[in-house]
């Protein structure tokens, strides 16, 4: 997925908050997801949810005003009540950052529960392995 830095995402210097990282991984999760025949819209009028439980990013240099960026997401771990994705950003050949996010569906009620058998059956063949290098 493409994306070009947004002036509202950068501080007084011209470069890409920290911050933005997070909405670019949702971006990049929600259309990989549509990649897959999974619409998260549909999920979650159906009232389950992908609730983040943990998010990391190791930034290794500077994104700045108006890069073209790609952003790559990967399923790498599924289970009835956990997933992880994998991130990495890139300018071009450059690696700007990488990260992960891992999951637990939810009800409306905010409380765990399993992903919905087609879902998890659907996304099962789609896990691939972590990003290396």
């Amino acid at each position: 997925m493409n994306l070009r830095v947004r002036f509202a995402e950068t501080d007084q210097m011209g470069i890409a908050h920290h911050g933005a990282y997070v909405v670019w991984f949702e971006v990049a999760r929600v259309e990989w997801l549509r990649n897959q025949g999974v619409s998260y819209r549909t999920m979650e009028e159906s009232g389950t949810s992908m609730a983040v439980a943990q998010i990391g990013v190791t930034y290794r240099t500077a994104a700045r005003f108006d890069d073209d960026l790609a952003v790559a997401c990967r399923l790498t771990k599924l289970k009835s009540r956990y997933a992880r994705f994998e991130y990495r950003v890139h300018r071009g050949e450059t690696l700007i950052a990488t990260g992960f996010t891992e999951h637990v569906p939810t009800g409306r009620d905010g409380r765990a529960v399993r992903l919905e058998r087609a879902w998890l059956e659907q996304l099962a063949n789609a896990t691939e392995d972590p990003f290396t290098g």
